[in-house]
């Protein structure tokens, strides 16, 4: 039985591509302009489709906390609860949203993971 999650690897226009299985689009939340990036590591980095400009002060808040770039890239990038299940780079197109994700930021530094 092949598994359900194998990725298969295409031609296409002469570049070799992955293809993505339904699930793993899924519960990776991607979309088709997404970038997705693999390296040598064991770390696949997705970038979102949305164009956002990532606040300074929220970027240095989240620095602070994540230490690493690629630490706060995948925190903003990830559905969260108490956001309704949305991302927090997708709230930060409004000063409404934005006040969300510093909500759920102070809450990450208090401890307070209800």
């Amino acid at each position: 039985m092949k598994n359900p999650l194998c990725s298969k690897a295409v031609n296409i226009a002469g570049k070799l591509m992955i293809e993505l299985p339904d699930p793993v689009i899924e519960k990776l939340a991607i979309s088709p302009d997404d970038f997705i990036e693999f390296g040598n590591a064991k770390t696949v980095s997705i970038w979102k489709s949305e164009n956002v400009d990532v606040p300074t002060d929220v970027f240095e808040i989240l620095i602070d906390i994540f230490k690493t770039e690629d630490y706060v890239f995948q925190w903003l990038n990830k559905k969260q609860k108490y956001l309704l299940g949305k991302t927090p780079i997708t709230l930060l197109n409004t000063s409404a949203g934005k006040e969300e994700v510093l909500g759920l930021i102070e809450r990450l530094k208090r401890g307070d993971f209800s």
